[in-house]
């Protein structure tokens, strides 16, 4: 007859402190295939400690076990676990189910350990209703009775159709028509060749074995047998085929993502609050970079407004000291006709020039109402500049600026409260004492702020546009001339044929102006050069917002290993249980860093869609603060009043995939603890 294990001076010493205590001393025994083997003695006698060697949880201190022809005293950790998948079949006193897999998911989860189980969902659900819990297939195990739950136990040992069934007191918590059930169960397990290795303190239980093994202090006292062991007609055993390894890790992968997803709606708190610091973080990074976006875009598309090829040169009001240095009677500062004149001439690659003059708070009137208007005189093309849109009538044309013919435009806006109850064309505008005729409405467009007062604001909601020489010829100016006799002008706006020479030119006006000016009563604005500073205060914003999230990630991940660490400790039995139906090492570690990965990328898809929300959440708050706070709305710079917040494509994968590596990163330490734990201690954990 065939031998199912065998132990030879099978000896277990363990160190407390500076004393050996002998648990196991050279224990020998033969058992053969489809033999009863019952293991009785007290408390102490080293009974436990023997399965626990029997069933490759433990290693020997010294002597020899072979079991199905293997010798597994030299087997390293992966070797052991492979054994216990495929040769034992572990039934516990206390069940030790899963609480959160129902009854087919706890029978199955031997076989996700065994890339060579030919179980399957169908061959799961026929063990169930071997053991009579055909009806009972999705209850987890508290909907169980403890008759109920201990025939699970028993279908999850035969899962991988192993050798031989090690059962520690399996009926120890049982009343005594469940225990006859039990043990009837155990019985057909025997008759059909299955080998048995029963321990117990009931000598009731044990007369249903074929052999009874008495221990006392880690030695066999007696070794009594009372029937043979049955001779099963047991076809060839059939050797399952390896599966593939790509498919023995997508079905891992499959259990472990369903174990964890089972884990997180088990305990949703300890879930929500996991995950809290990875949504944080998530949408910190994809919030801060659309708004970033977005203001960039808004500024970029200010600047362009003004022109990519263009450069301003504005009035601007000099010093105390430089006017001081000019007399006591300068009053008159800023661009004049003749520079205007002067720059077209001379300076190289100029395309195109557009010179205003521009007097606000003045007031313009008519027979229904007076409003305070500014006055800008321009020349026809300044409507190409600005790419003003004529509503109604026409805009100013050169007849009219080489006329001085009193003429305007209006903003269609001031021409409705100029003119509310009728058309503005042909009719007459009171301007400084003098009749001007409408000839034109310009639509609404939106306005220049200039919050950093570079030179190019321009509302134009309130603009009366003139024909430039009307303007210098019919207004009232208060400083009537300029330093050198000529008019004066507001701003001066030039097109550079070549964008390469923007700059030069630039210089070479500012050069020319400071010369003849004596002093820096100007300004000159490159629109290109603020798109530059745009672009690398963008970069200035991305970089400092990712380290913001960066931080925000870090703390999220400390969060998830003082998690991992505290699930680690709160699940040490069942990390023993998967131990002893056949998981390594390695499958542990890789459990708990799939359910890392699961809570980090569901909070990682949480704080995407989040973020995704970032446009109608940033406009909503924006109006809320107009209607609570219109001051402090009216303080915020135009740049983000006006601004939609862009979310960053590529953003989205980078940081789920950044959310992902961090979860794993952290949870690395404790899916390691979790995998160094001694099964056996693992165990007897307190559930």
């Amino acid at each position: 007859m065939n031998s199912a294990f065998s132990t030879t001076d099978l000896t277990k010493v363990y160190q407390m402190g500076d004393e050996q205590v002998v648990a196991l001393n050279k224990i020998s025994i033969e058992v053969p295939q489809g033999d009863y083997l019952a293991i009785m003695g007290p408390s102490g006698s080293g009974k436990s400690t023997l399965l626990n060697l029997l069933g490759c949880l433990d290693q020997p201190t010294g002597g020899s076990y072979e079991l199905a022809g293997h010798s597994v005293g030299n087997f390293d950790d992966d070797e052991l676990s492979k054994l216990r998948a495929q040769q034992i079949g572990f039934i516990f006193q206390s069940y030790n189910l899963i609480p959160y897999l129902d009854v087919l998911e706890n029978i199955s989860l031997p076989a996700s350990y065994d890339s060579t189980s030919k179980l399957d969902a169908n061959k799961a659900q026929q063990m169930a209703e071997l053991v009579g819990l055909g009806d009972r297939l999705n209850h987890k195990p508290l909907q169980l009775s403890g008759g109920q739950q201990q025939r699970v136990g028993i279908a999850r040992s035969l899962a991988n159709d192993p050798a031989f069934i090690l059962a520690d007191e399996p009926t120890g918590n049982l009343d005594s028509k469940t225990t006859e059930e039990i043990l009837d169960l155990l019985d057909d397990l025997n008759q059909q060749g299955k080998t048995i290795v029963l321990v117990t303190h009931e000598e009731e239980v044990a007369a249903r074995a074929r052999r009874i093994i008495r221990m006392n202090d880690g030695e066999i006292t007696s070794d009594e047998r009372s029937k043979e062991p049955v001779v099963a007609n047991l076809p060839p055993e059939e050797k399952s085929s390896q599966k593939t390894t790509s498919a023995q890790w997508s079905n891992s992968l499959a259990n472990l993502t369903k174990s964890a997803l089972q884990s997180m709606v088990t305990h949703p708190l300890r879930s929500i609050l996991t995950g809290l610091g990875v949504f944080i973080g998530v949408v910190s990074v994809i919030w801060l970079l659309a708004i970033g976006e977005g203001i960039a875009e808004q500024a970029e598309l200010e600047i362009m407004e003004l022109g990519a090829n263009n450069l301003i040169l504005s009035s601007q009001k000099p010093s105390q000291q430089d006017r001081s240095q000019k007399g006591d009677f300068f009053i008159s500062w800023g661009l004049t006709e003749n520079d205007y004149r002067k720059i077209i001439d001379t300076v190289p690659s100029i395309s195109a020039a557009y010179p205003t003059r521009e007097l606000s708070r003045r007031y313009a009137s008519t027979e229904h109402d007076k409003k305070k208007v500014e006055f800008l005189g321009c020349l026809p093309n300044y409507r190409d500049l600005h790419n003003l849109q004529v509503s109604r009538g026409r805009f100013i044309s050169e007849e009219d600026n080489r006329d001085k013919a009193e003429v305007c435009v209006l903003a269609s806006g001031l021409a409705k409260k100029l003119f509310p109850f009728g058309d503005s064309l042909g009719r007459t505008v009171n301007i400084e004492g003098n009749l001007f005729t409408v000839i034109g409405e310009v639509a609404p467009r939106s306005a220049l702020k200039d919050d950093g007062k570079l030179g190019f604001k321009e509302l134009f909601n309130d603009n009366i546009y003139l024909p430039l020489e009307t303007h210098w010829d019919k207004i009232f100016d208060f400083y009537y001339k300029g330093y050198d006799g000529s008019h004066l002008i507001s701003k001066l706006t030039l097109t550079i044929g070549d964008q390469t020479k923007l700059f030069s030119v630039a210089q070479m006006i500012r050069d020319m102006l400071i010369r003849d000016h004596g002093i820096e009563d100007f300004q000159v604005t490159v629109p290109f050069e603020l798109m530059q500073q745009a672009e690398r205060a963008k970069m200035t914003f991305v970089a400092l917002m990712g380290l913001v999230a960066g931080i925000s990630l870090f703390v999220g991940g400390v969060g998830i290993m003082n998690i991992m660490l505290a699930t680690v400790t709160e699940r040490t039995r069942e990390i023993g249980i998967r131990r002893a139906i056949g998981a390594n090492k390695r499958d542990i570690v890789f459990q708990f860093l799939v359910e890392t990965t699961v809570l980090t990328g569901a909070g990682g898809l949480a704080g995407i869609f989040a973020g995704l929300l970032c446009a109608p959440a940033y406009n909503s708050l924006l109006a809320m603060i107009e209607d609570i706070a219109p001051t402090l709305y009216e303080s915020l710079p135009t740049a983000m009043q006006n601004m939609n917040p862009v979310v960053v494509p590529w953003s989205l994968p980078l940081v789920f995939g950044i959310a992902v590596t961090t979860g794993i990163i952290f949870g690395l330490y404790p899916a390691r603890k979790a995998s160094r734990m001694d099964p056996v201690e693992a165990l007897r954990h307190a559930a």
